[in-house]
């Protein structure tokens, strides 16, 4: 990883965005540019493949993620994600937030969090879902419907909790990257993004 271009500030970002976005390509961005990149998901699967839940089992998943926010919090990837933060990074990149209580648990502990939401129309989210194959990527539009219908409340069970979901942070966002073209044209987006937050 080189150098980070932007060292004069200490930043702390959090990237969001609906499936298949471009959040994965935006933090490749970032950490060509010298960022430390969290990625919550990461963090999921970590603690999933821990407790043996196949990735390919939604309700397994869903049931997995509830108690896991019914024993520690509906913030509790928040809480884990703060912990991997250390002194030494000045530059870092939190990925794949699903809800406010997530946002909430950085910002209890960490100061100055700028949110960058990465955006592109459905039919080309779904197109690159299908070709990133993940095991728990929808396979077909009516589940990538139905699994972006869960993203949007966070994977929050009651659906009252939407108001706290995906499109919550989305509404927080500072900035709004639009991901329709080429890595280059995003990277230039991104990096119009951060002279920005220097400023």
């Amino acid at each position: 990883m080189k150098e980070a271009r932007y060292i004069s500030g200490f930043m702390m970002l959090v990237v969001v965005g609906l499936p298949g976005a471009g959040k994965g390509v935006a933090a490749d961005i970032f950490e060509e540019e010298g960022f430390v990149i969290i990625e919550l998901g990461d963090i999921w699967r970590e603690l999933a493949k821990k407790a043996n839940i196949p990735l390919s089992d939604p309700l397994a998943r869903t049931e997995f993620t509830g108690r896991l926010r019914e024993e520690y919090g509906k913030g509790v990837y928040g809480k884990y994600a703060v912990r991997r933060v250390k002194k030494s990074m000045k530059n870092v990149v939190f990925l794949g937030l699903r809800s406010t209580y997530e946002l909430a648990e950085l910002r209890k502990r960490l100061e100055g969090i700028k949110i960058i939401a990465i955006d592109a129309p459905r039919d080309m989210r779904f197109e690159r879902l299908r070709s990133r194959s993940r095991p728990e990527d929808p396979k077909t539009i009516e589940a990538f419907i139905e699994h972006e219908n869960w993203e949007k409340r966070g994977f929050l069970a009651d659906k009252k909790e939407e108001k706290h979901g995906v499109m919550a942070l989305i509404k927080q966002a500072d900035y709004i990257v639009e991901n329709i073209g080429t890595k280059e044209d995003l990277r230039k987006d991104i990096e119009r993004v951060l002279s920005d937050i220097q400023k």
